[in-house]
C-alpha cells in the first residue's frame, strides 16, 4: 500500500480538534493507546504495534525517504497474533531500535488519516496520512488541503519516525 504523509508538532491537540471539526465529514474514529517496538532492518524500518493491553499486534514494514516535506510511504502490515512471542523472537534476530509509547486520537477524512499523537518524552504531534486510492494529484491536493485547514507551516514538519526521535533524545 501507499500513502502521502507529513508528522508536525504542534501546541495544542484542542486547536487541531476544532480544525478538524469545522471540517464536514471528519469525524473522529478512535481513541488508542500504542506501544511500537523498532527493530533493525537493513532498508526500511519494521516495528511492531501493540494497541492497549492486547496480547495481539501487528507488523508494519514501511520505506520512506527521511524528510520533512511530504513524502510517500510504502508499508505493508501483518497481524501478529502473539505479539510478546514475535518481540522477542525479532529482538533476537534482528535487535531492538526502540520502544515508542503514545496515545493516539484517530480522525478520519475523505481518504486521509489524521493521528493526533502525544508521545511519551516527546510531546504532541499531527500525522496526515492520504492514502494513494485515487492517484498522487489527488493525494497532493488533499495533504494541502488538510495542511491548510490545520496551519501546518514548513517549519513544523518533521523528518523521521518517532523511534529515531527518540533515540535522539
Amino acid at each position: 500500500m501507499r500513502n502521502l504523509e507529513i508528522k508536525a508538532a504542534v501546541d495544542s491537540r484542542a486547536a487541531v480538534r476544532r480544525r478538524l471539526g469545522g471540517l464536514d465529514g471528519a469525524t473522529r474514529h478512535a481513541i488508542l493507546r500504542q506501544t511500537d517496538w523498532y527493530f533493525r532492518v537493513p532498508k526500511g524500518r519494521l516495528k511492531l504495534r501493540v494497541a492497549g493491553g492486547s496480547r495481539n499486534g501487528e507488523l508494519i514494514a514501511y520505506v520512506r525517504p527521511d524528510r520533512a516535506e511530504a513524502r510517500t510511504s510504502e508499508f505493508q502490515r501483518l497481524p501478529a497474533t502473539d505479539a510478546a512471542g514475535t518481540r522477542r523472537l525479532l529482538e533476537r534476530m534482528l535487535g531492538a531500535s526502540g520502544c515508542v509509547r503514545k496515545r493516539r486520537e484517530v480522525w478520519l477524512y475523505r481518504n486521509a488519516r489524521i493521528h493526533l499523537d502525544t508521545v511519551e518524552g516527546l510531546g504532541r504531534f499531527i500525522e496526515i496520512e492520504v492514502v494513494v486510492t485515487e492517484g498522487m494529484a489527488q493525494a497532493r491536493a488533499l495533504m494541502k488541503e488538510l495542511r491548510e485547514v490545520m496551519g501546518i507551516s514548513a517549519k513544523d514538519l518533521i523528518a523521521g519516525s518517532y523511534g529515531e526521535l527518540s533515540a535522539t533524545r
